[in-house]
Order: C-alpha cells, then structure tokens, then sequence
C-alpha cells in the first residue's frame, strides 16, 4: 500500500484536497495549527462571489446551485482521513515520495470524538469555548491560561469524560509519500503603520475584524458598535492598500482587499439601518466577476474617495478624524467616522517559511512559489510536493477550491501510473 498525503494546514483548500482524497480511497492527514479547522473560513462572515456562509462551497461546477458544506462533511468519520489539530511539523527527512515527519501534537485537552456539547464546561468555566458554531471538529475547546475553580469541576461532570486537565504534548512519526503545502494566509496587523493609528486608536480595525463585527454569530451578534465606548456606529470609512504594493512593507497587490472591503460595503449600507460608507482608495482592483460588488456599491450610495489619509486621530465626538486629499478634486476634505477600517495587507501565514526550507521549496514574497515559474502548473511546487490555495499567494475561495482539485488529480494520475 503506498503511503499516505500529508496536507499542512485546514482551510479551505486543505480541508477540499483532504476530503476528495480520502473520498478517492487515498490514506490522508490532515493536520492544523490551531484546535480547531476552517482557518480564515472561520471569520470571514459572508463569501463572495456567492454571499453565502464561508463554510458553504461550490460542490459540482457542472450542476450549478448544488452546494458542499464542510460542516456536514464529517471530518472525523472518514475512515481515510485522519485529522490532528493543535499540531505542528516539528521536522521533515527522507527522499521524495518517502517522506519522514515527525509531528508536534499538542495536548489533546478535549476528546472531539467523545464531547457531545452539551454546554456543561461552559457553564462552569470561562476557559471552554466554541470557536464558532460551525467549527469542525463538533468540540468544545479549552484554554489553560484562563483556567480558574470551575474548570475541574468541568472536568468532573463532563457527561462523555471528554476533558483531560492533565493532558500533556506529544510527538508523533509519520511516514508519507506527498505533501501539501496549504498554510494560508494572514492578515498584516499594521501596528507599525504610524499614521493609521492602528493599536492605538479603539475606533480604528481592520476589515478581518470587521467582518467579525458583521458576523451575527460572532459576539457582536452582528451589531456595529464603537470599540471605545459601546455606541451605535452611523459612519464608517475605509482606506485600501495598507501594506500592500508598498515597498516599505509588501510590494504586491493583496488581490482580494477590493473585494473584501466593497463586500463589506454592501453588507453595511444594504443590511443596515442609517450608516453611511466612505471608501479612500488609489486604485479600486475588482477582477473578473467582482466588478458587480463596485457597481453595486456605487449604485447604493457608498462614497468612493481619490485620495491618500493625511491624518488619523481621535475626535471630540468620540469617533475617528480622518483627513483626506482627494486627488481628483485637489483638495483636502476632512471627515468624523465611528469606525475606520484599515485593508491591510495579506501576508504568508506564522511558521510558513519554515515548512518552505524544510521541504527546500521556493519561496516568493514569504509565500510558497512554483518548482516552474514557467510553467502554467503552479501547484507543483517540488518533487511529491503541491501547494494550493492561499499558501501560493493571495487568492479566492473558488480559486483556492480549483487549486486544492488540481492537486488531487495530480496525485491520483501519479499513483494510476
């Protein structure tokens, strides 16, 4: 039997080469950083170009309308799918096609397979959590910097016995024949950036953390408030490019922030009473499809802007005093908004760079780069090793989907031969 797929990382395109894999008869595992899969899919509310759950993804191109949601795709009953959360790659060895990796598994502090949700440890205890009601594995999590007394009584009266207190690391050694590189990405915190304010200023986020705010299942409940003092926001402006195509800091063009913030956009000035939108931008990047989310936001009253950010600072009314140049009318036009939303840069994700040299890849702007920059099949990125998704560079959900199958197809043609 040949060995198995490693595939690093459990977004979006992790997550869709594992499950046709494993649905392919291939032995896979699939390993994630954090407790639980999903990455980015987590926070991002709603997805474009479809404006449906992140969670839900196009499942046959040839059947339009015909949807796959991870949530129902039972990771954790796949019988050729092992799944290992909390875990890093401590150490890859051996030839291509026989590759040795030894695994750094967190403690397990939380059996997925045995909690049922019942709500009980959250109850007692502020350290278990539900990252969010989408998360997959169906578990609790829990976090020991916040343990307190109701944590072992938690413990204690958890129905199924699913929660070990005392659970400690580990490693594991697993031989495999592929790797998939789908690491993702992460959005820049320009704390650095001085004019913005960013870190500095409550009222001034960024659109990941927006989007958190727009979720009405994260805690705002979907409810655009202040961050300083809890009031209803009636003005929002966003600036594009913060980081990005920027020689100080990341010279490429993020791809998707347009999209991002004019979603965003839309969302608040169509499903929300009496805010106002103002978007500051050099040059507005909607590719493709996209061009609707421009003309949609234009058509409902949002206000497009020029220019540059000249000054950010706090204002007398509690919001955010932002002064613009509007290079269009060659003035300097001041504004007062409630909230202002930085779109920063999307960058290669923590512990990238490591997996890169680990596996002697190319490397591109911290992100993982083709074996051929001429060929036209990016996702070979080394011998027995794919990349796919965000872990390439900045992309979208289809993008990233139709790169993690392109993958799976590759590997199915090499083991048929």
């Amino acid at each position: 039997m040949s060995h198995p797929v490693l595939i690093i990382g459990a977004g979006v395109a992790g997550m869709t080469a594992a499950v046709e894999l494993a649905d392919s008869g291939i032995q896979t595992i699939l390993v994630e950083r954090k407790t639980t899969v999903g990455g980015n899919a987590l926070d991002l509310y709603k997805a474009f170009p479809t404006d449906d759950c992140f969670y839900c993804f196009e499942g046959n191109r040839w059947r339009p309308g015909i949807r796959k949601c991870f949530y129902r795709s039972a990771l954790l009953d796949q019988p050729n799918l092992v799944l290992k959360t909390n875990t890093t790659i401590k150490e890859i060895s051996g030839e291509p096609g026989s590759f040795t990796v030894v695994l750094s598994v967190g403690p397990q502090y939380v059996d997925a397979a045995k909690c049922i949700m019942c709500g009980v440890c959250l109850e007692h205890s502020k350290a278990f959590d539900i990252v969010s009601p989408q998360c997959q594995p169906q578990a609790v999590t829990y976090d020991p910097s916040k343990a307190d007394d109701g944590a072992k009584r938690a413990a204690e009266e958890c129905p199924t016995k699913a929660i070990d207190l005392d659970a400690e690391p580990s490693e594991e050694t697993v031989n495999v024949a592929d790797v998939i590189v789908a690491t993702g990405y992460h959005e820049m915190q320009p704390v650095n950036i001085d004019e913005y304010g960013y870190g500095k200023i409550p009222n001034v986020i960024t659109q990941l953390e927006l989007a958190q705010m727009l979720d009405p299942n994260g805690v705002a409940g979907g409810v655009l408030t202040r961050p300083s003092d809890g009031e209803p926001v009636r003005s929002v402006m966003m600036v594009q490019c913060v980081g990005s195509r920027d020689e100080n800091y990341y010279p490429y063009c993020s791809k998707i922030c347009c999209v991002f913030a004019l979603k965003h956009a839309n969302i608040i000035v169509l499903e929300r009473e009496n805010i106002s939108v103002s978007v500051v931008y050099m040059d507005i990047r909607t590719y493709d499809r996209h061009e609707r989310y421009y003309r949609e936001a234009r058509e409902a009253g949002v206000n497009f802007i020029r220019g540059r950010v000249q000054i950010v600072r706090p204002s007398t009314s509690g919001g955010v005093e932002v002064v613009v140049y509007d290079s269009l009318l060659d003035r300097y036009l001041r504004f007062d908004a409630d909230l202002f939303v930085l779109s920063s840069a999307l960058e290669a994700p923590e512990g990238g760079s490591e997996i890169i040299k680990a596996l002697g890849l190319r490397e591109s702007s911290g992100f993982v780069a083709p074996a051929n920059p001429e060929s036209e099949e990016r996702v070979i990125v080394g011998d027995h090793v794919y990349a796919c998704g965000t872990a390439l560079g900045p992309a979208e959900v289809p993008e990233s989907v139709t790169q993690a199958r392109a993958v799976v197809s590759k590997i199915l043609q090499s083991r048929r031969g």
